[in-house]
């Protein structure tokens, strides 16, 4: 275990402010980008820091404190995102999107920021974390399998069926639900 978690697991609140100052922009990063909603990943980030901070003392150190951070936001999001209502959400063609004479290239870039956003909340929850963890987080699939809990090969086909479910929106303007 690493002196910062040590410090955590014993009660140390400046331990839990050092981690909250550490950790917080990687945390609201990530709840953004499973949540896709500045409120809803602001709220997320308190109730990830309440909960750290609630159950420091049971932090073992078997992973890193980071590790261990983003496991309880995962799976914070993954509840959340369980209890919203499933609605579908209307994907557009990307190419005709882009292809329509927009104010210029940075609305056209924003434009396609939205679409993409949009297809990634399409995808079902475990296939949009573990997409957000490899793609924008940059995480090893080993890391990501212990952060969700899961084995490297599940971790893997997630990824692999969030791939192919955003190659199909891509391709076909398909639906799917959230």
């Amino acid at each position: 275990m690493d002196e910062l978690g040590r410090r955590l697991a014993e009660g140390d609140e400046e331990a839990f402010t050092e981690v909250v100052e550490r950790f917080s922009r990687q945390v609201f990063a990530l709840c953004y980008r499973v949540l896709r909603d500045t409120e809803e990943a602001k709220d997320m980030v308190q109730e990830v820091f309440t909960r750290v901070y609630l159950k420091r003392e049971s932090f073992k150190g078997r992973a890193s404190v980071y590790t261990w951070i983003y496991r309880i936001a995962l799976n914070l999001c993954f509840t959340h995102l369980k209890r919203r209502k499933a609605e579908t959400i209307p994907i557009e063609d990307v190419a005709y999107r882009l292809a329509v004479d927009a104010d210029g290239p940075d609305s056209r870039l924003e434009e396609l920021r939205g679409i993409v956003g949009r297809m990634i909340e399409a995808l079902p929850p475990r296939q949009r974390m573990v997409f957000v963890l490899r793609f924008y987080e940059k995480m090893s699939f080993k890391e990501i399998a212990e952060v969700m809990k899961t084995s490297v090969g599940s971790a893997k086909a997630s990824y692999h069926f969030a791939i192919k479910h955003l190659r199909q929106l891509v391709s076909g303007g398909e639906n799917l639900e959230a």
